[in-house]
């Protein structure tokens, strides 16, 4: 069945250390990590829209800012795991779920997280 995809982004910016890996990411550094979460959905609404944007990015803009100038190792959703950008993409998506209508034809497939040109990690659901 056709369907159509809809991409929202934010942005935090945060410092974490991943504890254990043996390189510099043991000591405490910042990332600008860009944050996207795509939707997807069978049909278009009357006004020809998947969702409306806007209040998807307000949803996921409200998550990203948990994290965003925050020590992610001091955030309790990271107290037992480290803050890798797998973990991060896994807690963004729980979050949506929790904060998106539910019922609705709009469904949540995937959460990336980009930590900078040449690396992004996706969380597919």
């Amino acid at each position: 069945m056709p369907q159509f995809e809809i991409r929202v982004s934010a942005t935090a910016e945060c410092a974490l250390h991943i504890e254990g890996v043996g390189h510099p990411d043991d000591e405490v550094h910042g990332r600008s990590l860009l944050i996207s979460a795509t939707f997807a959905g069978p049909g278009l609404d009357g006004f020809g829209f998947l969702a409306d944007e806007r209040k998807l990015r307000a949803i996921l803009s409200a998550v990203a800012s948990e994290l965003d100038h925050k020590h992610l190792n001091k955030l309790p959703q990271f107290a037992d795991v480290n803050p890798s950008a797998e973990n991060v993409a896994r807690w963004v998506a729980e979050e949506l779920l929790k904060r998106l209508p539910q019922g609705g034809r709009l469904q949540l497939k995937k959460v990336s997280v980009q930590l900078h040109r040449d690396a992004k990690v996706t969380y597919r659901l």
